[in-house]
């Protein structure tokens, strides 16, 4: 009897450490898109939804990995290395969360983006 009680202590802690560490993502982590009928598109597909997580993100044939992010409260400026349709390259940009917007700036200006829900 002992042996469940203290098994499920354990796995209880562990569900609450995953969740706390859920609790912590930054803002930006979530699938954004252009319009909210972009969310239903798959991967595979060139239009797909952005999806960010909290050390990088995927888009399709992009895979970028955050080599540093610094900032908080609704601001983040990042540096990656991609690799876009098999080529590395290097990827600075900023990103901002308002509510369900996401605004991704870089070089080529800023493009909104909805939340996925």
């Amino acid at each position: 009897m002992t042996r469940s009680i203290f098994s499920l202590s354990v796995l209880a802690a562990a569900a609450l450490a995953v969740g706390s560490a859920r609790a912590a993502d930054p803002g930006y982590v979530g699938t954004w898109a252009s319009d909210l009928a972009q969310c239903k598109v798959p991967q595979e597909r060139q239009e797909a939804p952005l999806v960010l997580s909290k050390d990088g993100y995927d888009q399709h044939e992009t895979h970028c990995k955050f080599t540093s992010v610094d900032g908080a409260d609704g601001e983040w400026k990042v540096k990656s290395n991609c690799t876009i349709e098999g080529t590395a390259e290097p990827y600075d940009f900023t990103l901002t969360v308002s509510g369900d917007t996401l605004t991704v700036t870089d070089e080529a200006g800023a493009r909104d983006l909805l939340l996925c829900k």
